[in-house]
């Protein structure tokens, strides 16, 4: 772990930074990316701020997923926003009955936007549907995940906005 702990005090930007910080599975050393007030969006999950949030989150995703590895391939940083483009693999755990043992790659992008080289705001893109559909969640499920947590806005003509 001190290797990953070095790797991760001395990466260039946040987008780096977190992305070593979650292969080491330590949420400690993931929380230390993100302000104490963060806010982070993640497409599976939903929004969480705060410390006590994220903790959650990230207890979460680990019981969820063995074998993670967030790679960043491309990454745009500057003072006030980091955007990278990745990589995730994981493998879900025996934690999610339906989907224990698959093991997924699949490539997204995240916004970190930052305040003193620590993330206070992050949000992600990815095919969402396509991924939950490769976890062995049913068609008609996928939608009413899209129904209750919209990541498209619905606009136009006679429509309110959602999202």
């Amino acid at each position: 772990m001190a290797d990953a702990d070095a790797m991760t005090a001395t990466a260039p930007d946040v987008a780096h930074r977190f992305a070593a910080a979650f292969n080491t599975g330590d949420v400690e050393t993931v929380l230390d990316c993100f302000t104490q007030d963060a806010l982070y969006q993640d497409l599976f999950y939903g929004k969480f701020s705060g410390r006590s949030g994220l903790q959650h989150l990230f207890e979460r995703m680990y019981a969820e997923g063995d074998h993670h590895e967030w790679r960043m391939i491309r990454v745009v940083a500057n003072p006030v926003c980091t955007i990278g483009e990745w990589r995730f693999t994981f493998t879900v755990s025996a934690a999610v009955p339906r989907s224990s043992g698959r093991r997924l790659t699949f490539r997204g992008v995240s916004i970190f936007e930052t305040r003193a080289g620590l993330c206070h705001s992050y949000r992600e893109y990815f095919d969402r549907g396509a991924a939950l559909l490769a976890l062995g969640i049913s068609p008609s499920a996928v939608a009413r995940i899209a129904a209750v947590r919209p990541s498209i806005e619905l606009t136009g003509p006679g429509l309110e906005a959602s999202a």
